[in-house]
């Protein structure tokens, strides 16, 4: 397994770290969280002038198709920077479900769509009062006349959204299907969620009515294997934010002084230090080594699962490190350490609870 980068890879990485140090300071993100903002327009646009919107659309359709690692390089710098977007959302999780549908007209303009930024395409997956067990069991039934009712929860960045790719069941098909609804169809509302989770709202359908060509079926394999990339992608936007936190950290207690020393003398203080660099080191490595074996064949799916609940659990714990390094300052919004610990709680089960992401691990490697 190698793991280092190429002189083009190396350019990717550099290339967003300098987006997010140009364009994205931490005050203005401090500031759009205070004011209730979720995103701005203006960064998706240069998401989209640099292609990264096509990262991983096939180059037929007019995407990127960028390897695993360096696909991880773009997110694993807007984690870095805390970057709120619905390019995770749109560019990764459903442009990988939509790879995973049987080939259609609809399907491939969606591809094209997202590839050059003018379909935002944000999965509505996860059905009110129930937990996350794959795409398969978050479908919502559709009558004999292709109307869809009901809600979906935790829908991130639905405001951003163009069009919303929702998890269906069809009368007569045992197997769960997709469909892409425009978000400016009648009968759907958005509510914001209330509380500390980032971009988060409830998708109502009042009666849609769905053409018979905008629902998709699976091809070969399951939605939820399909997603192997996406996890990776997640957990590599989960580690750049760890690393953020990792540098506050070691900062911060270089330079607060207690009792006439920097408090990063006290052991204490280094233990809560060194809590944070395991959990970091551990997601790291993990989602790397999926990244590597998605691309070299060897189990990807299981390890995907590996890497997206060790980085799940690994952002939780990394952020709770880094208040007790910060103490009351840490908590001050307008100092940004709340940024990540947002984004810690927000991203903890966007594609299953770790707990459910480890049971599937072990059934793909046949425990």
């Amino acid at each position: 397994m190698d793991l280092s980068l190429t002189p083009s890879q190396i350019l990717i990485r550099d290339s967003v770290r300098a987006f997010v140090r140009r364009h994205v300071p931490r005050a203005e993100l401090v500031r759009q969280a205070q004011e209730g903002e979720t995103w701005d327009p203006a960064w998706f646009a240069q998401f989209r002038e640099a292609g990264w919107t096509g990262a991983l659309v096939p180059a037929e359709f007019g995407g990127l198709d960028l390897d695993p690692l360096s696909a991880v390089l773009i997110f694993e710098e807007l984690g870095r920077g805390a970057v709120p977007s619905p390019l995770l959302n749109s560019s990764v999780i459903a442009t990988c479900l939509l790879r995973c549908c049987q080939t259609s007209e609809q399907r491939d303009a969606a591809l094209t769509a997202i590839a050059d930024g003018t379909m935002i395409l944000i999965p509505a997956l996860r059905e009110p009062n129930t937990s996350w067990k794959g795409v398969a069991a978050t479908a919502t039934s559709l009558t004999d006349r292709n109307v869809l009712t009901g809600s979906k929860v935790f829908v991130p960045f639905a405001d951003a959204a163009t069009h919303f790719l929702v998890s269906v069941a069809t009368p007569g098909d045992a197997a769960p299907s997709l469909a892409i609804v425009p978000a400016c169809t009648t009968g759907i509302t958005t509510r914001s969620l209330p509380g500390f989770l980032q971009a988060n709202f409830e998708v109502g359908f009042e009666n849609v009515v769905l053409s018979a060509n905008v629902v998709l079926r699976a091809g070969d394999g399951s939605f939820d294997d399909s997603l192997a990339v996406a996890r990776v992608m997640v957990a590599a936007y989960q580690v750049g934010g760890m690393l953020e936190m990792l540098d506050m950290s070691v900062n911060h207690s270089n330079t607060r002084v207690q009792f006439g020393t920097p408090i990063g003398r006290f052991q204490r203080v280094q233990d809560h230090i060194i809590r944070l660099l395991n959990a970091m080191d551990a997601a790291k490595w993990a989602t790397y080594e999926a990244a590597w074996a998605i691309e070299a064949g060897h189990n990807g799916v299981a390890r995907s699962y590996l890497a997206a609940s060790t980085a799940s659990d690994s952002y939780f714990e990394a952020a709770n490190a880094a208040h007790e390094v910060h103490a009351a300052i840490g908590s001050d919004p307008r100092f940004g350490l709340t940024l990540y610990t947002r984004i810690s709680r927000t991203m903890y089960e966007l594609l299953g609870p770790p707990a459910w992401q480890r049971r599937q691990m072990a059934d793909a490697l046949d425990w």
